[in-house]
């Protein structure tokens, strides 16, 4: 994580994230960095894209049977040398029990992105900006990229767990959490471990367009439970964008 919050160029940006990445196997991005190397600080529609996690849809898979989470799923190939994508056909998500031992081993059907969300220009700069990332990285062009805007809802005294399943990999190459904006939570806390599962970092992400960014293959990710700050308001939740980027 940064120490200071100063501006950067966008190479200076691109060559730190890439540097932290390499050597750390993650890197975190705070709204101010991400705005300016984004093109995202003079945006007007903001409110617009974060009002699609109000559309979000109850995830009815979940193992421990929890009703605090609320998702929808669509899936890119990513080309950044053209800086294109282009959605893929509906299909269902899939990861294997040894990567989700909560909810993997079999497929789940989620609504896809709205329309809107999909042809938005915000996630348009989301997914070029982080596409430039992991690709001056790894030097890979062609991504497979899952896209899973995700609400977690925490209740009175009930807790929401933004990662049900603990400290995990999702089996891809990397895997991004963007936070979209968080109302009277407290909590939340992103983890990053090395191989052996030892602490590297924490994260607590709190302002929209701070983000996350790990390599998979070489670290864990946890994030704490939330709960809500003043539990007799009606409302208390965290929305992220979770991109998972797949070489393909």
């Amino acid at each position: 994580m940064p120490d200071e919050i100063s501006k950067r160029t966008n190479e200076e940006y691109m060559h730190e994230c890439v540097e932290s990445l390499g050597a750390c196997g993650w890197w975190f991005s705070p709204c101010e960095w991400t705005q300016d190397a984004f093109d995202i600080a003079s945006c007007s529609t903001w409110v617009g894209f974060a009002d699609h996690w109000n559309h979000l849809l109850r995830d009815e898979y979940m193992r421990d049977g929890g009703t605090y989470r609320f998702r929808r799923y669509s899936a890119f190939e990513f080309d950044t040398e053209a800086g294109s994508f282009r959605l893929l056909p509906d299909a269902p998500y899939e990861q294997s029990k040894s990567v989700n031992k909560l909810n993997g081993g079999f497929p789940r059907y989620f609504e896809p992105l709205e329309r809107t969300f999909v042809e938005h220009p915000i996630l348009d700069k989301i997914l070029k900006g982080v596409g430039r990332i992991v690709s001056k990285t790894t030097g890979h062009r062609h991504w497979n990229v899952k896209l899973h805007p995700y609400r977690i809802v925490a209740r009175g005294s009930v807790s929401g767990l933004p990662a049900p399943e603990g400290l995990h990999q999702d089996g891809v190459d990397f895997i991004v959490s963007y936070m979209i904006g968080r109302l009277n939570v407290v909590g939340g806390v992103n983890t990053v471990t090395d191989a052996g599962k030892q602490s590297i970092g924490t994260v607590e992400m709190m302002r929209p367009n701070d983000f996350l960014v790990c390599d998979d293959r070489k670290t864990y990710h946890d994030v704490s439970p939330i709960i809500a700050e003043k539990r007799e308001k009606p409302f208390a939740y965290r929305d992220v964008l979770v991109l998972a980027f797949e070489k393909i």
